[in-house]
């Protein structure tokens, strides 16, 4: 969730910078970032689901590993990723 919030906030702000810059680029990076909070605020419900589902897939108790821990394993990395380059 801090990582969903961060790149929100850093898509907000980049919407509002390239937004006023008036050039056909910066309209094109305007609405990347829109898409990119979009793509934030249907993101974060379905990374909540995942993360109450995951427990019930582990292998058992002592080995907490599934294709659901995995996948937010991967969506946060892309986040990090994301919130770097933003």
């Amino acid at each position: 969730a801090p990582l969903l919030r961060a790149l929100t906030a850093l898509a907000d702000d980049n919407v509002s910078f390239f937004g006023r810059s008036g050039t056909d680029s910066g309209r094109r990076f305007a609405a990347a970032f829109t898409a990119l909070r979009e793509h934030c605020r249907r993101l974060g419900p379905a990374l909540r689901h995942f993360a109450r589902l995951c427990h019930r897939f582990d292998l058992d108790e002592a080995t907490p590993g599934n294709g659901y821990r995995s996948l937010l394993q991967t969506a946060r990395c892309c986040l990090a990723h994301a919130v770097h380059r933003s």
